[in-house]
């Protein structure tokens, strides 16, 4: 019928379709509706709301019925009897996935916890199952897995079972954890051979055994059971070893653990940490709860780069003193030590303790120097400064053993012994056969340079070779006493410490820069043995890096290797400094740097001794033997009164007149430095010391008694410790301990010689100067005038 319609029975108007009713139906757009004569459209909105109201009726009816069925489903027992049942297996369903051929999509993953199982037969039939976790359970068997040959992933924790992984194998078993059980003995694994993470912790295990081909095996845990030596680990790729809390007495049998990342040993009864040494990936140790009670035994892991957490926790070491910093010096990787995070601070305070940088040693060495000269009565120093600007002239050689520093400036005192005086140094060493006493070094026994030092007579000290050395300031006074410029040779780290003084001298460095030249000067010498020469050596190396890291450290630099060429260049560069003028008979053949004419004088330099911050016109040099004004020399006035007062007094001395202590006290200035209260009439020395402090600005008046109330003192009195008490490092860091005696710049503690105030306690009288005799120079005059000419009516 459709096909005889045209296009106006198909009811096509201008485009547009229009509705066509047929019987009981209507085509609207090519669309048929059934056609309801006896809807109301009137009521449409009536019926809409019943429909409503229909609609929320059923659906409070509905969570009604759910709640009551959710009811009965709890009331469902699981698992009755202890034997697992589908339903419980079905709740603990997960991972939705393909099957391991590929060809079904099933579950993977199951967990029944916690249901008291005994008989879990019905797993056979999950035969696809990956993972399965019944921990907390009373399972005694495991052959219902025989079947599971997708198996992956086991946890039978916390159960009953009394064998290890009783059961056919399945292709990939990678971890199981059969912790918290009653397994007493390790069966062959060998068929489990893609293990890669076994747990067995809290089982009766006696015995590592079964392991030998489990070679992709990379975590072990066998804590908490009776295991009393490591074995049957050789070659594993193990990664973590965790055999805490065992009975364990040494670290052995793991030296082919080549993979080893971290060990876990606590609770055992190990002393030592050998055998832990060659692991080179090894991260974490953990010892805590062991008997570890020597700090040697560090040396076993020292070598170990990547080490960065150590946990010594619990162990007899920790009782040491400054136990942590020690660790962290010989440890200086670790990030977390004993379970707490590693600072910076304290990288750096184990540092400075142990193997403290050259300026820190330099820097107590001062201090403790400075703290015990301020106990001492006060003096001035025939080195005091003559002005702010003129400090006292000093030249200092420095250089390794063998440079041939003290030659130098024995030969430099020598020929300009009108300027130079020899500054004589102290040491604990035995003098060498052709060195003589007081001339070369003033040798003393350890006891005696320590009671130097707490009498507060040195300037510097240091350590070389288990030998202590040091510069006192009566060494310095010696030569100054005589107005010459003092010339001393020492380490470089008594120069570290010198640098802080007040003392500005020049810093010559002598090094032979050939090491074969160097090695035969020692070797000539024929006083060191094979081991000092190559420590030597070692700190040649030492010297020129500094030189090169630390810019303008030293004034100047003199090759050794020619002894001879080197003293000419020293001696041009003292003429220099001190801006004197030589003669043609003087001065070296073959100076290239400068022409003298025979019987003419040259000025050969116009640079002063010292670093004066005066202007240039007020710092001139001078030529000896001529006389010139304040003005014209470039002295301040304060400078000309200085040297007034100091050719004063050393008339005072040639004529026999030594003016008493009150005289000294009581005038406007010092005449020379204060006597000492021996031999002086009318002061009390009965015991009472004088004050410890520099003479008053206001003298005292006529009728006026001198208040002895402001004397500071002490119950108590400095007593010399003995020094087997004292205990140190040298500074190359290594220990020296030569009869039980070590004396450390570092250890002693000036400060508790002070008492509660922060006054000075009663000390014992200063040492009488010794006499000047014997130092080299010395003898080419009696009495001596100061470093500048005046006029002769002064």
């Amino acid at each position: 019928m459709a096909d005889n319609w045209n296009d106006e029975e198909l009811g096509i108007q201008n485009g547009q379709f229009s509705p066509i009713v047929e019987g009981g139906y209507v085509h609207v757009d090519g669309e048929t509706h059934i056609l309801n004569y006896d809807t109301n459209v009137l009521s449409l909105d009536q019926d809409r709301q019943a429909t409503e109201v229909a609609l929320t009726a059923a659906d409070e009816d509905q969570p009604q019925s759910s709640y009551y069925d959710s009811e009965e489903e709890e009331d469902v027992e699981l698992s009755p009897d202890g034997i697992l049942d589908e339903e419980t297996i079905g709740r603990g369903m997960t991972n939705l996935g393909r099957s391991a051929d590929g060809s079904q999509q099933v579950y993977l993953h199951t967990a029944i916890p916690g249901f008291s199982l005994k008989d879990i037969s019905i797993l056979a039939n999950y035969i696809h199952l990956q993972k399965i976790e019944m921990p907390y359970n009373e399972i005694t068997d495991l052959s219902p897995l025989n079947d599971l040959k997708y198996l992956l992933i086991l946890d039978a924790s916390h159960n009953k079972l009394t064998k290890l992984l009783d059961f056919s194998p399945p292709k990939n078993l990678q971890k199981v954890d059969l912790s918290y059980n009653d397994i007493e003995e390790m069966t062959d694994l060998t068929p489990h051979h893609y293990l890669m993470s076994l747990v067995l912790d809290h089982n009766k295990l006696k015995e590592i055994k079964g392991l030998e081909n489990c070679k992709r095996l990379t975590k072990l845990s066998i804590a908490h059971n009776k295991i009393d030596k490591i074995q049957g680990l050789d070659n594993l790729p193990i990664q973590q070893l965790d055999l805490s809390h065992n009975h364990l007495k040494k670290i052995e049998n793991i030296e082919t653990l080549d993979r080893l990342r971290t060990i876990n040993l606590c609770g055992n009864n190990i002393r030592s940490l050998k055998g832990l040494e060659d692991h080179d990936l090894m991260e974490c140790i953990d010892v805590e709860d062991n008997e570890v009670i020597d700090i040697t035994e560090i040396k076993f892991v020292k070598g170990l780069r990547m080490l960065r957490q150590l946990n010594l926790l619990r162990n007899p070491i920790q009782e040491l003193p400054d136990y942590r910093l020690c660790i962290l010096f010989r440890l200086q990787n670790l990030t977390q030590l004993d379970r707490h995070k590693v600072e910076v601070e304290e990288k750096v305070a184990a540092a400075n303790m142990f193997n403290p940088p050259l300026e820190v040693i330099a820097s107590r060495d001062h201090i403790m120097h400075v703290v015990y000269q301020f106990l001492q009565p006060s003096r001035v120093w025939d080195s005091t400064l003559p002005s702010v600007e003129t400090p006292y002239p000093m030249l200092v050689l420095v250089g390794p053993q063998g440079s041939g520093k003290k030659d130098l400036a024995m030969k430099l005192v020598d020929e300009f012994g009108d300027y130079f005086g020899y500054g004589i140094s102290h040491t604990t060493r035995r003098p060498h056969q052709e060195e003589k006493m007081g001339q070369d070094y003033h040798y003393v026994t350890l006891e005696k340079f320590e009671y130097d030092i707490k009498m507060g007579q040195f300037i510097q000290t240091y350590q070389y070779n288990s030998n202590w050395y040091g510069l006192q300031m009566e060494s310095v006074e010696c030569v100054a006493r005589e107005g010459l410029a003092c010339v001393v040779h020492m380490e470089l780290e008594g120069v570290l410490t010198l640098k802080n003084t007040y003392f500005e001298p020049r810093y010559v460095l002598i090094m032979p820069l050939s090491k074969d030249s160097h090695e035969k000067r020692l070797r000539d010498r024929g006083i060191y043995s094979d081991a000092q020469m190559d420590y030597t050596l070692k700190r040649s190396d030492m010297y020129l890096e500094y030189n090169q890291e630390h810019p303008g450290f030293f004034d100047m630099m003199i090759n050794s290797d020619d002894i001879q060429e080197a003293y000419r260049r020293l001696r041009r560069l003292v003429t220099d400094y001190l801006g004197i003028s030589l003669t043609s008979e003087q001065s070296e053949s073959g100076d290239d740097e400068e022409t003298i004419v025979e019987g003419q004088q040259t000025q050969m330099g116009t640079r002063t001794w010292s670093k004066p911050s005066l202007p240039d016109s007020l710092s001139q040099p001078y030529t000896r033997g001529k006389t010139q004004s304040p003005v014209q020399s470039g002295r301040g006035i304060l400078e000309e009164m200085s040297i007034k007062r100091r050719h004063s007094a050393a008339r005072d001395a040639v004529s026999g007149y030594i003016p008493p202590l009150f005289e000294q006290i009581t005038t406007q200035y010092p005449k020379t430095a204060p006597q000492t209260v021996e031999g002086q009439v009318g002061l009390n020395v009965s015991g009472d010391l004088r004050s410890f402090s520099a003479p008053v600005d206001k003298p005292l008046q006529t009728g006026e008694e001198e208040d002895s109330s402001s004397d500071d003192e002490s119950d108590s009195t400095l007593s010399v410790a003995s020094a087997g008490d004292m205990k140190s490092n040298s500074p190359d860091g290594s220990l020296h301990d030569g009869k039980g005696f070590n004396l450390p710049t570092d250890s002693v503690n000036p400060i508790n010689l002070m008492d509660g105030k922060g006054t000075k306690k009663d000390l014992p009288p200063p040492l009488q100067r010794p006499p000047s005799q014997g130092r080299p120079g010395s003898e080419k005059h009696n009495i001596l005038p100061p470093i500048h000419a005046v006029k002769a009516g002064y």
